[in-house]
């Protein structure tokens, strides 16, 4: 899948790793991230998720004598929806660290700033946020079109689907509080990551075009085979 150029590299420079990156977003350079993603248009119930993935944050790190507080926020994108940005930024987050953005084009350096993702089946999300090593979770996705691409995450290991926020909030959670899991759902995620898509696909037209005197002699590496499937999708469970 072709994908934009900032995904085509590691973050270089002075903001270079997770707690450069984050600290050039203004975010807590050492606590554990959770990106909330609702697509460029801003559809898909972000704010009723996000408001229950920052209940669920606050009950299993900032309450009683856990003594958490700084390992975790929220980064939650709106995209165009200025009515949900207009609520989330208004809303009472309790202990819990949240940065709420409209539209943006630093995506590439949230989702390196995270360490899981909440996001609708998009084809276009899912492969950036596999170049970024995340763990997707999925809230929902478009009947035929994007069937397939829940399956993809879960077969690969590196994520899980439900359409109910307290799931996703409880889901979410689990994985921040267990650090193995994560890790072993980030290396998983990062195998299906291919940053040289673009080019890959660009060469494959290439080589179906007649050969001129005035061609390139230039090569670009074999695009990579893609496989889908349509199997009855699972849902995360409480």
């Amino acid at each position: 899948l072709p994908i934009r150029p900032a995904f085509w590299s590691p973050i270089t420079g002075d903001n270079k790793g997770k707690p450069g990156i984050r600290r050039s977003l203004g975010l807590d350079d050492e606590a554990l991230a959770v990106l909330v993603v609702g697509g460029g248009d801003g559809v898909g119930g972000i704010a009723k998720v996000a408001k229950s993935i920052g209940e669920q944050l606050n009950a299993d790190f900032y309450s009683g004598d856990k003594g958490r507080n700084g390992d975790v926020q929220m980064i939650v994108i709106c995209g165009k929806n200025e009515e949900a940005k207009a609520d989330l930024k208004s809303h009472d987050w309790g202990s819990l660290s949240v940065h709420v953005e409209g539209f943006t084009d630093k995506m590439s350096e949230f989702m390196a700033a995270s360490d899981c993702i909440v996001t609708k089946a998009g084809p276009g999300t899912i492969t950036e946020a596999n170049i970024r090593g995340l763990p997707i979770m999925l809230s929902s996705y478009l009947p035929g079109q994007e069937r397939g691409n829940v399956d993809f995450v879960l077969k690969g290991g590196f994520g899980s689907f439900s359409k109910n926020p307290e799931v996703i909030a409880k889901t979410v959670s689990g994985w921040l509080q267990d650090e193995e899991s994560l890790e072993k759902m980030s290396d998983l995620s990062s195998k299906q990551g291919n940053p040289k898509a673009t080019f890959q696909i660009a060469q494959e037209i290439l080589d179906m075009m007649p050969s001129s005197p005035s061609s390139s002699s230039a090569s670009l590496p074999a695009a990579a085979a893609v496989s889908s499937s349509s199997t009855k999708i699972p849902q995360a469970t409480a």
